[in-house]
């Protein structure tokens, strides 16, 4: 957004980030046939979609993920147009193996996937635990006399 202010762009005065994202891509991409795109608009979003590709390299040589989703608010809003775009450039940048096994694709969580994914994790452990409760540890600490007395039992 601040890239396209500095080349010119104009989003509404005292938009949140969110509206001003979606002013840029109207701008970019008129619904209606009348106006003409704007140029500014449609080379910041194509130079987004580059570093976003770069970005996603990056991650896939690094750590070689399995899937890279995207998503909240911003991801939603560039991603249902550009997310073959940015695919691109994350092969074209990563490395051949790693990009070949990785799958990049759109969160399903909705603009609120942190908080949801958050809020999975005390449920997950429950059912990583077949579904009962964690056992309480009892670390007591026991007196000295007591290993003499177990070591003296064993023999």
């Amino acid at each position: 957004l601040e890239r396209w202010r500095e080349a010119g762009g104009v989003p509404p005065a005292g938009a949140d980030e969110e509206t001003a994202l979606t002013a840029m891509l109207a701008a970019a991409y008129p619904a209606e046939p009348g106006p003409e795109p704007d140029p500014t608009a449609l080379a910041v979003l194509a130079e987004t979609a580059e570093y976003l590709g770069a970005g996603f390299a990056d991650l896939i040589n690094l750590f070689q993920p399995e899937r890279i989703l995207v998503g909240g608010w911003a991801g939603l809003q560039l991603g249902t147009r550009f997310l073959e775009t940015v695919k691109g450039y994350a092969n074209a940048y990563a490395l051949t193996y790693p990009a070949a096994r990785v799958v990049i694709d759109m969160g399903t969580l909705g603009p609120d996937a942190v908080t949801v994914g958050a809020a999975i994790l005390p449920l997950a452990d429950f059912f990583g635990r077949g579904g009962r409760r964690a056992e309480a540890e009892t670390a007591e600490e026991q007196p000295a006399w007591a290993s003499t007395v177990r070591e003296r039992e064993a023999h």
